[in-house]
């Protein structure tokens, strides 16, 4: 039966956030339908600028929601309005007066077979009107009769919705502008690749060795030949380079389905908590900065207020460490691992007898700033969320050694301490990696810290399970931050706490051999974050990068520069490359 003449039986739908930009032009859009009598609804998922009084002075009803996926919005606004259909739209979409009257005619006298209508869409992407890459038509099911449509809420991204009926289709388009920029462009579909990534290991979809190839050119030669991508010329085959290369990213960000020996860490119980904290130090060969790190320590906690105790794990050094700690401070507890085990394992033994409710992971080439532990310490007690604490760490010279991390890509496992980074320091995606983009004097929530200075609960902890052993030395933090974090705990900054860091003092001076033990370690946290698929990959371009490596140094010695020195680089990185980076392999 037709909608009858009254009042048109619609609700408008807009999604914003941060918006304000967009939304007055699609809101003046929709003013025909309004005029008809339709509804203009607003749902906001928690906008920080004036998107909110922009729809109200619009005479919009507004709701806000936070944000959990664009399905899930969808459907809750179904379930927000009562008007018998429902027209869905984008802020930066854009009504016409012929589709205003196309939607109205639908909507009235349409068949009540019908269920939903299809739109085509017209994108402009730069200023440009898209004619082929499936940019154009690009048909969106959005005029939904409420009560026969529902959004599949596992599916985030490129959203479906199923349909109690069939649909019909509209033949005026909607006006889409969707990108200013490519970089615009590359932030969004980066955006989408992370929520369908998440998606797909949700629903146990994941990759093969050949999806990572396979995928990313189907879809180039989708865009460009399939959907004649060609007819936009360079930009069209920009636009389809961009999505094969977002295709391959969601694919390495899903990864293989970890294997079963993998999961080398479980949960543990600690014995029950007797005192406020707990300093673990694990130490090798640095007898003097450990000894300044203790009266540091000593200085620290000499003000008393809260209970501690300090454990020094030693690693089997030859410079006497274990006993001038006993002798200089016979109420530290000294635990000699009987060989130099790693910095994880040592952790591990000195956390195994932590009595305290807060465990502090110390390097040995620190000094404490004041009453810095204790500051941490107190923070998680009056922080009841937040899993560990790190501080602002300060170089000898006084300027501070970025700590703040964001969990690596791919592109930043490429570029950290690589033969790239010697000759492209200053690139973005590292800058974003070492959280460059805020300030060092602003306490923040980061996704892990360097470990020269943590202070975790001891509740995390035990639901995290200890360090990884598999790590000798470097990235241990890493993925040990992740757990807790996926454990619900969150990883904070507090710059109002600080420590002086002798930085490399306490690992090998020898800078191949730490390059090794770096690269070995990020092998095996790429396994574990992206799966072996990616890990191999990374160890290829490791490896081949030694053997460049290996072409340089030994140009210097041939050149006459150190000889004896280059020669021996060679030789490390020779040995390196057939070492193949595998974790239980180190040349130190």
């Amino acid at each position: 039966m037709p909608e009858g003449n009254g009042p048109l039986p619609l609700a408008v739908v807009v999604l914003t956030r941060d918006e304000e930009r967009h939304l007055p032009d699609c809101l003046a859009s929709v003013q025909g339908l309004v005029t008809a009598g339709a509804l203009l609804f607003v749902l906001d998922s928690e906008s920080t600028d004036q998107t909110v009084a922009i729809a109200r002075r619009f005479g919009a009803r507004v709701a806000v929601r936070p944000f959990d996926g664009y399905a899930s919005q969808r459907q809750a606004a179904l379930r927000m309005v009562d008007r018998p259909w429902v027209l869905f739209l984008d802020a930066d979409e854009r009504l016409s007066p012929a589709l205003t009257a196309e939607v109205i005619d639908a909507v009235r006298t349409g068949s009540p077979d019908v269920a939903g209508y299809w739109l085509p869409r017209r994108n402009w992407i730069r200023g440009r009107e898209m004619r082929g890459g499936g940019w154009w038509p690009d048909y969106q099911l959005r005029l939904l009769r409420r009560d026969r449509a529902h959004y599949r809420v596992g599916r985030e991204v490129h959203e479906i919705v199923d349909l109690d009926g069939p649909a019909g289709w509209l033949s005026e388009p909607l006006l889409h502008l969707n990108y200013d920029s490519l970089r615009e462009f590359r932030a969004k579909q980066a955006h989408y690749a992370r929520m369908r990534a998440e998606s797909l290991r949700a629903a146990g979809q994941f990759p093969r060795r050949r999806t990572y190839i396979g995928q990313p050119a189907r879809e180039f030669f989708r865009r460009v030949v399939r959907l004649r991508g060609y007819r936009d010329g360079p930009l069209g085959l920009v636009l389809a380079a961009i999505l094969a290369w977002y295709e391959l990213r969601t694919w390495i960000w899903v990864g293989p389905p970890p294997p079963p020996e993998a999961s080398s860490v479980e949960p543990i119980a600690l014995p029950l908590p007797e005192i406020d904290l707990s300093v673990v130090i694990v130490s090798y060969n640095v007898r003097d900065l450990l000894l300044d790190c203790l009266t540091s320590l000593e200085a620290a906690f000499a003000a008393g207020g809260m209970t501690t105790e300090i454990i020094v794990v030693d690693n089997a050094s030859c410079d006497g460490t274990a006993e001038a700690v006993r002798r200089r401070f016979p109420s530290v507890r000294v635990v000699e691992a009987g060989a130099n085990r790693g910095f994880a394992a040592g952790c591990n033994m000195g956390i195994r007898l932590a009595r305290g409710r807060a465990i502090a992971l110390l390097n040995p080439d620190t000094t404490v700033v004041g009453d810095a532990l204790g500051t941490l310490a107190r923070y998680l007690e009056e922080h009841p969320d937040v899993g560990v604490a790190g501080p602002r760490v300060y170089r000898p010279d006084g300027t501070t050694q970025p700590t703040r991390r964001r969990f690596p890509t791919l592109a930043t496992g490429l570029l950290e301490s690589t033969i790239i980074q010697d000759y492209w320091k200053n690139n973005r995606v590292l800058r974003r990696y070492y959280v460059a983009d805020r300030s060092d004097d602003e306490e923040q929530e980061v996704d892990w810290l360097v470990g020269a200075c943590l202070v975790a609960r001891r509740e995390a902890v035990e639901m995290a399970g200890l360090l990884d052993e598999r790590f000798f030395m470097y990235s241990e933090e890493v993925e040990w931050c992740r757990r807790i974090r996926e454990a619900g705990w969150m990883i904070m900054y507090v710059p109002s706490a600080a420590v002086t860091h002798y930085e490399g003092a306490s690992s090998s001076q020898d800078i191949p051999a730490r390059q090794v033990d770096f690269d070995t370690s990020k092998v095996l946290l790429f396994e574990r974050l992206y799966g072996r698929g990616v890990a191999r990959f990374l160890r290829a371009f490791l490896l081949a990068s030694y053997l460049v490596r290996v072409v340089i140094e030994g140009a210097k010695g041939l050149a006459g520069h150190k000889p004896e020195l280059r020669r021996a680089r060679v030789a490390l990185y020779l040995r390196a490359f057939r070492s193949r980076l595998r974790p239980g392999r180190r040349l130190s």
